[in-house]
């Protein structure tokens, strides 16, 4: 994974044809919370039982926890709301603490006591109430934390359920100092001082809150959806296909931490805040969903598109529509929700159209950026106070600048860096805005880079998820595979559905030596995208080391897998040297595949060929031209298992030290991983 060229900044690493995301079920298992970038000790891994009435206000929940730091585990992360018990069990098994909500729905949910009384007999129980309703008997002796009367906001009755679950795993929440000498000093005080002080501290106080706001440091309030009418318009339409897009669009917008999904039949007390229906119909060959997003309260229709599908795919048809709908509305009702105040349904609808064009392959179309840099500078004239649209327009900006069609490139990244700089002076906790100044440092200026990854990933914990991406693809460029891996992951428990994020994930656990949970990954998202570029290549590149051959022979026979014609006849030589042929069938793959590097086309794929055929010299050759042709995107083929022996060339110490590789190692004192290994390269002693 690498730094895209198109668009989504370190985002997304590669762009493939439209169309590629895919819904994976989110696992259970969870590295460390010290693995995390930027999260301390103080955070818990959380079960969250709750009955499916009250999906709502779990979502909530589980957003506040998400924001204190904790990793939330509940079943509406599992593919289309589905139940499956091994997952379950293992999840409630492996986490820190039990938090259930007790309802009027829930007291009378098998699935709820069940999953409450392994708490209780763990001793990991963290009871809540989310109604006037009691605890069920066997569970009324448990200290239950009131939640009936909570509105979403930080503090109060959140705070103390953050306490509740630190205290199951052994841990106290950090306290503030007692200030007990500047008390006592103060009671010595005549009455004018005191006066005086207390009315410095008031103003400070508002100085205080008009900073907090100013930054957009308050946590957002939570913004309602509510998915009304989903219905066929044509008897070709398969039956199940629209409820099941209203259920895979639940289950896709479960894991944002500011939109609460719900449908129509849900008990609110509460108007919804927008509203989404949805028409599926045949035309020919293609089965076409159209979205409309409506405003209920002013009538206003906000955001309306039609995707269309293959009918022949018709089973996977509404998933793969609801990933690129579910994209556009995190991306719109999202930064609409952290607005600070209700945003206007001109600027709201120019800003979903914006998102549109932005995540345009998720919606099955090629992107246009021209198009979404107007949008995005006709959102900041619309709203000049919206840090969201800022970052966004910084985002496309870079976007723009690398299309090769327009000549103003430094007028645009500068363009880029003021609407970052505005952005964070809107709101210091924008974490888009930041990485979107990562992406504008030198290329190889490598310190710098994470300085600014790392204020993105800690500014705002669970903020999108793509954060988390952009300092993944960054570790890998480094060196750093295995805590790639955990960057990864958090992004993919964030943003599930995004095949992109699940390949950088899985070629990050394949190159981690992890083959069999990159196998299952890549399984999992294949049932859904089978023709997803980034994976197909993976499968192909860690053949290398994974010694998985004949699989990859049958992905370079099929004529959807995206290499040039040299390249698929020469890796079809390595392959078959591999398997059985001798010296000089070795030497005559070394051969070709250098000749297909010439062309100045290809990706890692002839390298790391080179590498498994022993052919080091020249693999180093060929990666040496590729960086200096891509840049940082091409230096995390340096760090996969068959280059191991090329690590321990001279060549491979002057590339790194060519490309400020060394001067970050030493530096950050953050050396590579391969010098963790035994006998690790000489380069390792000087680091």
């Amino acid at each position: 994974m690498g730094e895209s060229v198109e668009k989504h900044g370190d985002k997304f690493a590669t762009r493939g044809p439209p169309g590629k995301h895919g819904h994976l079920q989110a696992l259970a298992a969870k590295p460390p919370a010290s693995h995390y970038p930027g999260q301390g000790s103080q955070v818990a891994s959380v079960f969250l039982s709750y009955s499916r009435e009250d999906v709502a206000k779990a979502q909530v929940v589980a957003a506040a926890l998400e924001r204190h730091g904790h990793k939330v585990w509940w079943d509406r992360q599992l593919h289309g709301g589905s139940r499956f018990s091994k997952e379950i069990e293992q999840a409630l098994k492996g986490a820190d603490a039990v938090v259930v909500l007790w309802s009027r729905s829930s007291i009378e949910s098998a699935w709820v006591q069940d999953e409450a009384a392994e708490g209780r007999d763990s001793g990991r129980l963290v009871p809540l109430l989310i109604d006037d309703s009691k605890p069920p008997l066997g569970f009324r002796q448990f200290q239950t934390i009131d939640l009936s009367g909570w509105k979403g906001r930080p503090g109060g009755a959140i705070k103390a359920v953050h306490e509740a679950i630190l205290a199951k795993g052994g841990q106290t929440a950090p306290a503030a100092a007692e200030p007990r000498a500047a008390t006592a000093a103060i009671r010595n005080r005549r009455p004018v001082a005191l006066a005086a002080i207390a009315i410095v501290a008031i103003l400070m106080a508002g100085l205080a809150y008009w900073l907090v706001a100013a930054s957009g440091g308050a946590e957002p309030t939570p913004l309602r959806l509510q998915l009304g009418e989903f219905k066929a318009l044509s008897r070709e339409v398969p039956e199940a296909a629209p409820e099941t897009l209203r259920e895979e669009l639940l289950a896709a917008l479960a894991t944002d931490s500011v939109i609460v999904a719900t449908t129509a039949d849900a008990p609110s007390s509460s108007s919804p805040g927008y509203a989404l229906s949805a028409t599926v119909r045949n035309s020919g060959d293609e089965l076409l969903f159209t979205i409309h997003v409506t405003n209920p309260e002013s009538g206003a229709a906000l955001w309306s598109e039609t995707l269309a599908r293959p009918a022949a795919i018709a089973e996977i048809a509404p998933r793969q529509a609801a990933v690129g709908v579910s994209q556009v509305l995190r991306c719109g009702l999202g930064g609409a929700a952290r607005y600070g105040k209700p945003m206007p349904d001109e600027t709201l609808s120019v800003y979903l159209s914006f998102c549109e064009e932005y995540w345009s392959d998720t919606m099955g179309k090629p992107g246009n950026a021209t198009r979404a840099l107007d949008l995005a500078r006709r959102v900041v004239a619309l709203a000049p106070d919206f840090s969201r649209g800022w970052s966004g327009l910084g985002q496309v900006a870079i976007w723009s600048s690398r299309e090769g069609r327009l000549t103003n490139v430094e007028g645009l990244r500068s363009e880029a860096r003021k609407a970052a700089e505005r952005a964070i002076d809107l709101d210091g906790e924008n974490s888009q805005a930041y990485e979107v100044l990562a992406i504008l440092e030198p290329p190889f200026a490598f310190a710098e880079r994470e300085k600014l990854h790392l204020k993105s990933v800690t500014v705002r914990p669970g903020d999108c998820g793509c954060e988390y991406v952009g300092y993944g693809a960054f570790l890998s460029r480094v060196g750093r595979n295995a805590e790639a891996v955990d960057a990864f992951k958090r992004a993919h428990d964030m943003i599930p559905l995004s095949a992109d994020v699940n390949a950088g994930w899985a070629d990050a656990l394949f190159v981690a030596g992890r083959a069999d949970e990159a196998q299952h990954a890549v399984d999992t998202l294949l049932e859904l995208w089978p023709d997803n570029p980034d994976l197909r290549e993976s499968l192909i590149r860690s053949a290398f080391w994974t010694r998985r051959y004949d699989e990859a022979l049958r992905l370079l026979d099929d004529p959807r897998t995206a290499v040039t014609s040299s390249e698929r006849e020469s890796l079809r030589l390595a392959f078959r040297a591999l398997k059985g042929g001798g010296a000089a069938a070795r030497t005559a793959a070394a051969r070709a595949l250098v000749e297909a590097a010439k062309s100045g086309e290809g990706g890692s794929l002839p390298i790391v060929a080179l590498g498994a055929l022993g052919a080091n010299a020249e693999a180093l050759a060929v990666a040496s031209a590729q960086i200096r042709r891509d840049g940082p995107r091409g230096l995390p083929v340096l760090f996969q298992p068959p280059l191991a022996a090329a690590r321990h060339l001279p060549q491979f110490a002057d590339l790194a030290q060519r490309h400020g590789l060394v001067s970050y190692w030493k530096g950050s004192g953050k050396r590579p991983d391969f010098c963790k290994e035994k006998g690790a390269p000489a380069l390792c002693g000087k680091l």
